[in-house]
């Protein structure tokens, strides 16, 4: 029986065309991702609630906070004094509070109401807001329990998906937004995702190996999902504030306005947006020894001048 066998030229050729081959794959589901988180921003973008706002509104942006059950996988736990008394400032400084998502861990916690016992004074301060109705609660990934993935409730309060602020006079429309929306793993494998997280992150964070919430977008996919959100930003000329990759983000003049709030889950600092005065800024509220101190991050920019 003869055997046919490749000379080394040939065989050269089928490993290139195999690799241009792959290339080719990979390049059409990147394609594929792009385009299924574009239309799942889209899909939120025209499902959201307008919400109006003008030049005297007061506006403060936190996200994820991942407020858990005050266990060691607790990442809020840490900083709860602190985000206390940023919150606390806000509202007595007549601000309303945009919570933009993955403000509870409900991966990790089945109940939540183990979450709501182990936090008790900040939902009291978001009760407070809320009576006040200067409270819009948003869903994030982490927000999701069983398949609740658009709306749900949160201790009486309704949380949904996204919301537009539109201004009064120039029309200007900010869509508010997790972000998860562009991260395939975050949105369409979310069970997936929330089963491993719950059954063995969870239990790696309790015996002290992980590092949580905090870390789980790092490097490659934050970009990636930066990108995909900037990329439709640009496409539909429309501002865009959200949460989830946990780095703080302001755009540059002529860059595209894709602002995200950063987090509350890194040691004894949190960031966040403030609107006011018709203008907008990236803030840091940090605890330094006893003190804690609120500081501008970027200068105030005129919203005229994002859009």
């Amino acid at each position: 029986m003869r055997r046919e066998t490749l000379n080394g030229k040939e065989s050269m050729t089928l490993t290139k065309l195999a690799a241009a081959s792959c290339v080719e794959q990979m390049k059409a589901l990147r394609c594929r991702l792009r385009l299924r988180a574009h239309e799942r921003l889209t899909e939120v973008f025209k499902a959201a609630d307008h919400v109006p706002f003008d030049d005297d509104a007061r506006i403060i942006f936190f996200s994820d906070c991942h407020r858990g059950d005050n266990s060691r996988s607790d990442a809020f736990a840490r900083n709860e004094g602190l985000f206390l008394q940023a919150l606390g400032h806000y509202y007595r400084h007549g601000f309303t509070y945009v919570e933009v998502g993955d403000g509870d861990e409900l991966w990790q916690n089945r109940r939540f109401g183990a979450v709501r016992e182990a936090h008790g004074r900040t939902f009291d301060l978001l009760h407070r807001f809320n009576r006040e109705r200067r409270l819009h609660l948003l869903l994030g990934n982490h927000d999701i329990q069983g398949n609740s993935r658009h709306r749900m409730e949160k201790d009486g309060i309704p949380v949904h998906e996204s919301l537009i602020l539109q201004h009064t006079t120039s029309d200007q429309r900010i869509f508010v937004v997790h972000g998860h929306q562009a991260d395939f793993k975050s949105d369409y494998l979310y069970r997936l995702a929330r089963t491993a997280t719950r059954h063995v992150w969870r239990h790696l964070q309790n015996l002290g190996l992980g590092d949580g919430p905090s870390k789980e977008n790092e490097g490659h996919n934050r970009g990636k999902i930066r990108r995909q959100i900037s990329e439709w930003v640009a496409e539909h000329a429309q501002t865009v504030v959200c949460g989830h990759t946990h780095t703080p983000a302001f755009p540059r003049e002529g860059e595209p306005p894709y602002f995200n709030t950063g987090s509350c889950v890194y040691d004894d600092y949190i960031t966040g947006l403030e609107i006011q005065n018709g203008k907008i800024a990236l803030i840091k509220w940090s605890q330094v020894g006893m003190q804690v101190e609120r500081t501008l991050l970027t200068a105030p920019r005129s919203l005229r001048l994002v859009a």
